[in-house]
């Protein structure tokens, strides 16, 4: 029997569906996992061991090495080399340890000639880092030229609240703006790439590099940049009043939107190509 030219279609098209199927399910799937947080809480650290996790979290996590060095001039921020005995005699009455935690969780309470008020707290979004975290940091930063003796006790309970469970991740905020659109707005009317890079668009040393600005900086502090950039602060090293202050007139509040979220895109990780 004969069978009709629709139906011998619907079948080698069943064979072939079946086919990819049982291709793609021999696959192995990887398992996609959040970062894990670090919890030292009840446990037994050594200070070497607090130390060594609070480096790791300098380095990755807490963002720290974006804007600060040790023993390195001509940072974006202070060099922080010996910071742990310096810690001691920054603030009268306050001691390296509340000195370090305050620097940590209200950056804006003192701060170092020549530097604006930029830094984030680093337990909200969007580093986000937990109580752990905070004291394992907190650890590394006096372990230089200082002594560690800071305990869990020294961080308060309070910090990190709002970074448990998923930290910067979980209140990611979302614009209604198109950031291909904003990648556009950013190298063509705003004419930022004159003074900025970010990944692979730009070149000009002129002003900041942004190619990670969304980790180190909260949305509230890029919104603000765009329409007011001399009550933002001048980033050190940068001379100021450079950054035109007209971008409010300038753009029409679409591109406006469309460029925060193309700049909530840059978080260092490849080159800075937006997607719808």
């Amino acid at each position: 029997m004969r069978l009709p030219v629709p139906v011998k279609v619907g079948l080698f098209a069943l064979v072939v569906m079946g086919a990819y199927t049982y291709y793609a399910n021999s696959i192995p799937q990887i398992q996609s996992k959040p970062p894990e947080e670090l919890s030292l809480e009840g446990g037994n650290v050594t200070p070497e061991q607090l130390v060594a996790a609070g480096e790791k979290i300098f380095k990755d996590k807490g963002t720290c090495e974006i804007c600060h060095k040790i023993g390195q001039k001509g940072t974006r921020a202070p060099d922080l080399a010996g910071v742990g005995a310096i810690a001691a005699k920054r603030r009268a009455g306050v001691g390296a340890k509340g000195y370090l935690v305050e620097s940590l969780l209200d950056p804006g309470a003192f701060l170092v000639e020549g530097y604006p008020n930029i830094m984030p707290r680093v337990d909200r979004p969007p580093i986000g880092l937990n109580r752990s975290e905070l004291w394992a940091l907190a650890a590394f930063l006096q372990s230089q030229g200082g002594t560690v003796d800071i305990t869990l006790d020294d961080i308060p309970k309070t910090a990190g609240a709002q970074a448990v469970g998923g930290g910067a991740q979980a209140a990611e905020l979302k614009l209604p703006g198109d950031a291909k659109a904003g990648q556009a707005v950013f190298s063509g009317k705003g004419a930022c790439i004159a003074c900025h890079k970010a990944g692979a668009l730009g070149a000009s040393p002129v002003g900041p590099e942004l190619t990670q600005i969304a980790r180190i900086q909260t949305p509230e502090y890029i919104m603000g940049k765009i329409l007011n950039p001399a009550g933002m602060g001048t980033v050190a090293g940068y001379p100021p009043g450079v950054m035109p202050a007209t971008f409010g007139q300038t753009l029409t509040a679409r591109e406006y939107l469309d460029l925060v979220s193309f700049l909530l895109t840059l978080k260092g990780d490849g080159a800075a190509t937006a997607k719808r």
